[in-house]
């Protein structure tokens, strides 16, 4: 898997374009510590896949976050990743397999999609 950076002034038009390009897909969301010295499992922020609404970039000041939101109707749940620092899309085999969200706290949020769904 290869992940490539997305430069900070074009984190707001990436994020329309993902979304655009990805809103239905199933994805699932979990963070890992970043800064850890072993490798740490991911640690999922629900279980299974949602269908994915958007992702949208917004600025608190000097701090980016990074919105997520998946679900629909009464199961639709937002997660905000404070303090983004860096913005990746992530590729496998020439396919969009999701994003990486670093955070200023050596945390990071993965968005990946269902297998079957990339392509």
């Amino acid at each position: 898997m290869s992940d490539t950076p997305i430069p900070a002034g074009q984190w707001q038009q990436f994020c329309e374009t993902f979304t655009r390009r990805h809103h239905g897909w199933p994805v699932s969301l979990s963070r890992v510590d970043t800064d850890a010295t072993d490798s740490e499992s991911p640690v999922p922020q629900f279980e299974g896949y949602r269908t994915l609404q958007e992702v949208r970039e917004g600025n608190r000041g000097d701090c980016a976050d990074i919105m997520v939101t998946v679900g629909e109707g009464t199961d639709e749940v937002s997660f905000l990743i404070e303090d983004a620092i860096a913005l990746y899309s992530r590729t496998g085999s020439a396919t969009q397999e999701g994003l990486r969200i670093d955070t200023g706290n050596g945390m990071s949020a993965l968005v990946e999609f269902r297998r079957d769904a990339a392509g």
